[in-house]
């Protein structure tokens, strides 16, 4: 009589939940919605939205579809901000630093080597930033973009086909520069910058375009430029926050309540497990690269002479945005982030 007891308890426990998952479903529209991506599938961040589109779909009872187009195929990653905010697709994963003329006071956040110490110290104090600061919110409203959430990236640094030691060894050195600061660093230290996309680093790197790619290590091993590329460093010039998944405002704004909230949640989770895969990432990707591929982790001999020959990269940017009649924002941006990094010290 017990054991029929609790089969049948477990039988009305399994139906309730069952109808549950089925109220819950019928919440939802049905929607198919195109994802417009500039990275291939195997990269870190890739691996997120992979689970953020497929958590969509099992929350949603199977109603809510993504389907995400990989690599640039449907797109370059500076034309994606324009096809999603046009609505030729819903969401698109490309980064702000692609559009300085856009989105100017954005590249804060992607574009100021040595602003961010680590992933999660990026990627919490730019969503404060994103959430509260008016003139971010007015730059995301003129274009027409909703960030659903942020991916974030560890420490950048160079990998190269020589060896950097010294400051000299900078000298006439063709470095990975995108944005309009990192080339300025580049020069200051004697390096030529060559802007170079992500999907053109290997080719680049192989030809001899580029002598030193610019990465965070997981990226580096993702793209398998240590086939390439024989020596890395044991310093970075900073973390950054990653590119956003950002919805078309109009037609985030078109569906109902619970799409919304569903979305804001997962995308919540997806941040988090962000911040923690990117981190371990990057932990196994050096050790593979070093164990496996014969990548030499050079120590750099001249770390404080090699800061001092860089210059105040903030206060260039303060400059750069007073320059488009923006010096009040911008001035507010470094000091809320000089703040918050106070308070949120990196945690490696």
């Amino acid at each position: 009589m017990q054991t029929l007891r609790k089969t049948l308890i477990q039988c009305v426990l399994l139906l309730c939940a069952t109808m549950a998952i089925g109220a819950a479903a019928q919440d939802y529209p049905k929607l198919k919605l195109r994802l417009a991506h500039f990275l291939p599938p195997n990269f870190t961040g890739s691996i997120i939205d992979q689970w953020f589109v497929d958590e969509i779909k099992k929350r949603s009872g199977g109603n809510i579809e993504i389907q995400i187009f990989w690599a640039g195929s449907l797109g370059r990653p500076t034309e994606l901000l324009t096809l999603v905010r046009s609505g030729a697709v819903d969401l698109a994963a490309t980064g702000t630093g692609y559009y300085p003329n856009e989105m100017p006071l954005s590249s804060i956040v992607q574009g100021v080597p040595l602003t961010f110490d680590d992933n999660e110290q990026a990627t919490r104090i730019s969503k404060m930033l994103f959430e509260t600061k008016p003139a971010l919110q007015a730059e995301l409203s003129r274009n027409g973009i909703h960030p659903v959430f942020w991916h974030s990236l560890d420490g950048y640094r160079p990998l190269c086909k020589k060896k950097l030691e010294t400051l000299a060894d900078f000298k006439g050195t063709r470095m990975r520069g995108f944005g309009e600061l990192l080339p300025k660093m580049w020069s200051a230290l004697g390096a030529t910058p060559v802007n170079v996309l992500p999907a053109e680093l290997y080719e680049a790197l192989s030809r001899g375009t580029l002598d030193c790619a610019f990465w965070a290590y997981d990226l580096l091993h993702a793209g398998k430029l240590h086939e390439v590329g024989k020596f890395t460093t044991d310093l970075h010039f900073g973390a950054y926050v990653n590119y956003p998944i950002m919805a078309s405002t109009k037609i985030w704004e078109s569906w109902p309540p619970q799409v919304k909230k569903l979305m804001a949640e997962v995308g919540l989770e997806a941040m988090e497990r962000d911040i923690k895969l990117v981190q371990q990432k990057g932990r196994e990707a050096r050790e593979d690269m070093l164990r496996n591929h014969g990548v030499q982790e050079v120590v750099f001999k001249e770390r404080d002479k090699l800061m001092a020959a860089i210059p105040d990269l903030q206060d260039a940017w303060i400059k750069s945005m007073a320059a488009k009649g923006l010096e009040k924002e911008a001035q507010d941006l470094i000091a809320t982030i000089r703040a918050e990094k106070a308070k949120r010290p990196a945690t490696r």
